[in-house]
């Protein structure tokens, strides 16, 4: 499986810069992130999917001023992404590549749904939530981030399409790498449009799966299914994946669900798992797990995001070790997958 990323993020800059022009390009992450945005919402990586143009042809294809479309393509192509070449035109780098709508590894609504909007706007009242404990993004919009899905179609869809875009690598790399073909069913507890449960169907021919997922995700979930090829194999339920677990699965999948919650919401979900699956079931929770020292990795910054938006974290291994003990399970191992995530796989603990 893929080994994590080690290096540090933040704006280029020489191994012999002083320490304050670090801090300042650590600080100055939004002279990037927010030409990012604009860019990736315009859909300038569309337009040059085809080859290189000039400033003015982009302008006009994304209906935007070309001037200071000029100045956030030449900021971003200072980092890599997207490049200018030495007649004035820009083009697409392998970075730039990931923003296209229709890339094989698309990240353009994980870049969306960081830099637009709602969870953007919570980040500025980081230092309440510091103080109180409580999300800022209930500070900034006046209820939870769920809450506020429910209420924002717009922005709830690109949530959805963000936690659904790096699953099919994800999915690709587990299928053939663990033998789920060994368990009948299948049980996918807030499992999406189905992409992760119908890729290791896909790989595991005499297994069935059941999907739990929200009403207004179900019809999505039945379309992904079909196109893989397993819908006649999978039983959608449409509900409440914190409360509606179907009993008598033989492995069971949580992939990025658990951190969004607090230990006693996170813990109440793993014992109705344990309930439901009773002494034989296996448990795959898919999640980033922070690993101990100084030393970057993307979990210690995700769980900021989860500081800020809800009352969720990331969790070490022995944290999850005892969140499992707590519920019942016995963690056996934790397989490093596709950064960020780790997989952690667990069976029921012997009673005693």
């Amino acid at each position: 499986m893929t080994a994590e990323a080690s290096a540090p993020i933040g704006l280029p800059g020489g191994p012999y810069d002083p320490p304050h022009a670090r801090v300042l390009s650590l600080a100055a992450a939004k002279w990037v992130s927010q030409p990012l945005s604009v860019l990736t919402s315009l859909g300038v990586a569309d337009v040059l999917a085809e080859g290189p143009l000039p400033v003015a042809e982009i302008a006009s294809a994304v209906g935007a001023h070309a001037p200071a479309l000029h100045r956030c393509l030449r900021a971003t192509a200072s980092v890599g992404v997207f490049e200018e070449l030495a007649d004035g035109r820009f083009g697409l780098t392998p970075m730039a590549d990931c923003l296209r709508k229709d890339t094989p590894t698309p990240i353009r609504n994980w870049v969306l749904m960081l830099t637009e909007g709602p969870m953007w706007d919570s980040f500025g009242r980081l230092l309440d939530t510091v103080r109180t404990g409580r999300p800022a993004f209930e500070a900034a919009h006046g209820m939870p981030l769920f809450e506020h899905l429910d209420k924002n179609v717009a922005f709830r869809s690109v949530y959805e399409s963000a936690m659904g875009e790096l699953t099919s690598e994800l999915a690709a790399e587990l299928a053939p790498t663990l033998d789920f073909g060994a368990y009948g069913t299948l049980v996918d507890l807030g499992g999406g449009d189905g992409e992760l449960l119908g890729t290791l169907l896909a790989h595991a021919p005499g297994s069935s799966g059941v999907l739990v997922e929200r009403p207004h995700v179900i019809d999505l979930a039945r379309e992904r299914l079909d196109r893989l090829g397993v819908a006649d194999r999978v039983r959608l339920v449409a509900g409440d994946a914190t409360e509606d677990v179907p009993a008598g699965g033989d492995a069971y999948l949580i992939k990025n669900m658990l951190h969004c919650f607090d230990d006693a919401t996170a813990l109440t979900v793993l014992r109705k798992v344990r309930e439901a699956g009773g002494d034989g079931a296996r448990l795959f929770v898919i999640e980033a797990v922070v690993p101990p020292g100084n030393g970057f990795h993307w979990a210690k910054l995700i769980d900021i995001e989860m500081l800020a938006d809800n009352d969720g974290r990331e969790r070490g291994e022995d944290e999850w070790r005892d969140l499992l003990r707590r519920a019942g399970f016995a963690l056996e191992r934790v397989l490093p997958a596709t950064p960020p995530q780790s997989v952690l796989i667990a069976r029921p603990a012997e009673s005693t």
